[in-house]
């Protein structure tokens, strides 16, 4: 007896259709799990990318901190009256506004007292969010879009003010009326 021929007692060969098909399911399993990986560490990579690229801004014309718009996108030039942090004050001519850099920002000294910058960003609820702060040299640092506004629990969380949540207080004894004949008896 050869190698190449089948034996008896191995109920079957290398080669019956039995094999090949259980060789094809898992040779086809393999090809879809490689492939899955593939996509995976393909979008990873490629969001992990745009990170880094530079992301397009449009420069705005710097225009006087008194004509700021709720809700708009500004850019405004001034120089740095007050600093709270990774929040300041920058003020003109026509007024004062407060800038808030982000959470970026906390543990950096982005500006000096005095000093003349510009900012960009969008005026909301009487704040600058920032997003992009240039200096008088020259020298620009980019502080990202505003965080997304708080939707969690808390004073103002998902539905609203908790005050819309409370229900309201029971009315004083003396409006609710008579009691339903089946009440029991109120403590006095």
């Amino acid at each position: 007896m050869s190698l190449s021929e089948p034996r008896a007692s191995d109920g079957g060969t290398t080669s019956s259709p039995r094999f090949k098909a259980k060789r094809a399911a898992l040779m086809a399993g393999i090809a879809l799990a490689v492939l899955a990986v593939g996509v995976v560490a393909g979008a990873g990579g490629t969001r992990l990318v745009q990170r880094w690229q530079p992301q397009p801004v449009m420069l705005l014309q710097p225009a006087p901190i008194g004509q700021t718009r709720e809700d708009t996108p500004v850019a405004v030039k001034g120089s740095v009256a007050e600093i709270f942090g990774n929040k300041f004050i920058v003020q003109d001519d026509s007024g004062r506004a407060l800038v808030d850099l982000g959470p970026r920002a906390e543990n950096v000294d982005a500006v000096t007292k005095g000093e003349t910058v510009t900012v960009q960003g969008r005026f909301d609820r009487g704040v600058i969010r920032a997003q992009l702060l240039v200096h008088a040299d020259g020298r620009s640092e980019a502080f990202g879009p505003p965080r997304p506004p708080h939707t969690g629990p808390g004073p103002r969380g998902p539905f609203g003010p908790r005050a819309d949540r409370v229900p309201p207080t029971p009315p004083p004894a003396a409006d609710r009326g008579p009691p339903p004949p089946d009440a029991p008896p109120t403590p006095r």
